[in-house]
């Protein structure tokens, strides 16, 4: 793994290219995880110098599988760009912008939950309705492995469920709408729209693969250059690094890293 602190003169070369853009997850790389989605809470320090970040780079951006206007709530910076559900919702003037292709799906959402009912009485598993996608956590069980198996068998036999995508997250699974949009398709939108040159995505799960997988596609055949930075953890999952290009440990080497852009981008401007 490629120490993101070993190699600041490359990324520092980057960010001297403008438009530059920062992109970042939420859980696990801004905020640490918690038992609970509500427990969360972003660091402030991170806060402090993502808002610094905001006055000084074209973009600053949190996606998140969270729904948008949560994400502000947590995040509170008036300069930032909020990606909620995966890609498919936005927060602009005031308000939830979803993609096109949503129409319908919360009303499957709820109907799905309603089918995984019986799941709630399996200790330590809960279901999160976030409108246009839902979660089912099991952080919390006695037996992580033994209730995401029953989690499966549930969504096997779930008639709803089968007309949704799955997407397994950290002590999680995910159920999205089966349309060609996630963190990746976000990410690429956020670059055209601020013709961004150069950038950087923060990610901890394997949700972010997808945002390492955009940046990479667009860093090979463009002018752009950017860098996908994986933040480890005890639950880091297979595949994260693979497609990282370099690595920070956990929310306080974000927070150290975070500082140093600050500083740099402060020289560069």
């Amino acid at each position: 793994m490629a120490y993101t602190f070993e190699h600041l003169n490359s990324i520092k070369e980057i960010l001297g290219r403008s438009p530059f853009g920062l992109i970042t997850d939420v859980d696990g790389t801004i905020s640490e995880i918690a038992p609970t989605p509500q427990q969360a809470e972003v660091s402030p320090r991170c806060r402090h110098y993502l808002s610094i970040l905001s006055q000084h780079l074209a973009l600053v951006a949190a996606v998140s599988g969270r729904p948008a206007e949560e994400i502000k709530n947590m995040l509170k910076i008036d300069r930032a760009v909020y990606i909620g559900n995966h890609g498919l919702e936005r927060w602009a003037k005031g308000q939830s912008e979803f993609s096109k292709d949503t129409d319908g799906y919360p009303e499957l959402i709820k109907a799905v939950i309603k089918e995984l009912t019986p799941l709630l009485s399996i200790k330590g598993i809960t279901l999160d309705d976030k409108g246009i996608t839902a979660t089912i956590h099991y952080r919390l069980s006695p037996n992580p492995e033994a209730a995401k198996r029953d989690i499966l068998v549930t969504l096997e036999s779930s008639t709803q469920a089968k007309r949704l995508r799955i997407m397994h997250g950290k002590m999680s699974i995910n159920l999205l709408p089966p349309v060609e949009v996630n963190k990746g398709t976000a990410v690429l939108d956020l670059m055209r729209e601020y013709s961004l040159q150069g950038g950087i995505y923060l990610g901890d799960d394997l949700t972010d693969v997808d945002a390492f997988k955009a940046i990479h596609s667009v860093s090979s055949d463009s002018s752009f250059q950017g860098v996908a930075i994986g933040i480890t953890s005890q639950e880091m999952m297979k595949g994260l690094v693979a497609e990282a290009d370099f690595t920070l440990n956990g929310v306080n080497d974000v927070v150290r890293f975070l500082r140093w852009m600050s500083e740099t981008a402060l020289k560069l401007s």
